[in-house]
């Protein structure tokens, strides 16, 4: 009997061991799992970084002022990102953050080639960009593409030379969720407010093409067909004097089916009329796509095509 007993005890013993043990097992799979994963940067151009189309080579690393004070070598060569209050304005291009006022000395300069916004004090901002040991000749290196010159007095490189700095590539004021260091395009010159005005009216009168046709309005199909002929014979002679063939080709394409349009309406054939509908539109999206780019701004420039 004592056997059997002790055999009891030993089982039950062993099943609570057992059921213990398991929560543990079960629970480290788990934390694993919500193990968070460093944010994958958007392109630079997203973030105004003058640098369409570069990506940083590292994910973005949030921080604290705190933190990266406290171990900023740790952080060197990092692509950043950073929340704190401006300590002060120091020329058009840089500024400090600070989140101690009673310690002046651990402010940290934020240096911003492409800033065309001014920051307030104590004014908070998103800083993203590079984190290095401030040096002017590096910093000339790392901002060449923007042909940035640092206008840091003597006095103030002295002061932060070799501390932590970060040399952005967006700064967003809280505020107003304006991004001040996004790239602005250079003012259109004459030839291409020109063309841009011919574009506005492309859009639009294909749009109001597509719904004359459902309704099967005659009159207003040869009128919106009549402004995408004139539209796409203005686009041909553009660029033309551009040398751009498959360009000039979008363009030709465009026209001939806008004044098949016109010719099968005048002659009631709705189905010849739907079916030039569509590769007229093909023309647009084809051209825009090998000679429409998006700037930092949200606006669309001319870019160079394929030929």
């Amino acid at each position: 009997m004592r056997r059997l007993i002790a055999g009891a005890i030993f089982l039950v013993a062993s099943i609570a061991i057992t059921l213990a043990q398991q929560p543990q097992q079960q629970q480290q799979p788990q934390q694993q799992e919500q193990k968070p994963k460093p944010a994958t940067p958007p392109a630079q151009g997203a973030q105004g970084g003058g640098q369409r189309g570069a990506t940083p080579a590292k994910p973005i690393v949030p921080l604290a002022v705190s933190t990266l004070l406290a171990h900023p070598d740790q952080y060197l060569g990092e692509y950043i990102s950073l929340t704190a209050p401006v300590e002060q304005a120091l020329t058009k291009t840089a500024f400090s953050v600070d989140q101690d006022k009673t310690k002046p000395d651990k402010e940290i300069l934020v240096v911003a080639p492409t800033m065309t916004g001014t920051v307030d004090a104590n004014a908070y901002v998103t800083v993203l960009g590079e984190l290095v040991k401030f040096d002017p000749d590096d910093v000339k290196k790392k901002t060449a593409k923007n042909n940035y010159s640092i206008d840091l007095s003597p006095d103030q490189i002295a002061k932060y030379k070799g501390q932590p700095a970060i040399v952005a590539t967006a700064v967003v004021v809280n505020s107003t969720g304006v991004d001040i260091a996004k790239v602005l395009p250079p003012p259109l010159t004459p030839e291409e407010e020109a063309f841009r005005k011919i574009m506005l009216q492309v859009g639009p009168a294909n749009t109001a093409l597509r719904t004359a046709i459902d309704k099967m309005d005659a009159a207003a199909v040869k009128d919106q067909a009549a402004i995408l002929s004139r539209a796409f014979t203005q686009t041909e002679a553009f660029w033309k004097t551009k040398g751009k063939t498959d360009a000039m080709g979008f363009a030709a394409e465009g026209k001939k089916h806008a004044d098949a349009i016109t010719t099968a309406v005048a002659a009631g054939k709705w189905d010849d009329v739907k079916a030039s509908a569509t590769p007229l539109g093909q023309q647009c999206g084809a051209c825009h796509g090998a000679y429409r780019e998006r700037l930092d701004d949200g606006s669309f420039r001319i870019k160079a095509g394929s030929r």
